[in-house]
């Protein structure tokens, strides 16, 4: 083994890390998952974090069900972004995004990205969703 080699970043690891940096509050519900709560621009929801080799899965949950014909919205939304996508799983809106860790100098530029943009996207089309929410009506 060469000793100039990068170690593998481990994606849970710098995740927590960084959370832990920006004293941000997260739980560890068991289920190897890492929740978070955020708020922006008076927006609140919830942020689940999975993990993959090299990679943070980031999923924005509003807290708001989806209507049933939702779809045609998510599609048109999802054609204007450049990184993630929004989905309806079970009548609940996620967006998600990933950082991709190709090394442990980058890992923490790379989730950052990753919830900020995650952050932007939710924020950015809550006024639409909220209005089409079954919540709304």
């Amino acid at each position: 083994m060469n000793k100039f080699a990068i170690d593998e970043p481990d994606p849970k690891s710098e995740l927590l890390a960084l959370l832990e940096y920006n004293a941000m509050r997260y739980s560890l519900p068991g289920d190897g998952s890492v929740r978070a709560l955020f708020a922006k621009a008076g927006c609140k929801w919830e942020t689940v974090f999975r993990f993959a080799r090299r990679t943070v899965l980031v999923y924005g949950v509003y807290p708001f069900k989806a209507p049933a014909g939702v779809a045609t919205a998510l599609s048109r939304i999802n054609a204007a972004l450049v990184r993630g996508a929004f989905f309806c799983s079970e009548g609940v809106l996620v967006m998600r995004t990933s950082a991709d860790l190709f090394d442990a100098y980058a890992a923490y530029e790379a989730i950052a990205r990753a919830i900020e943009y995650n952050a932007d996207a939710i924020v950015a089309f809550w006024a639409e969703l909220y209005g089409l929410s079954a919540d709304t009506g």
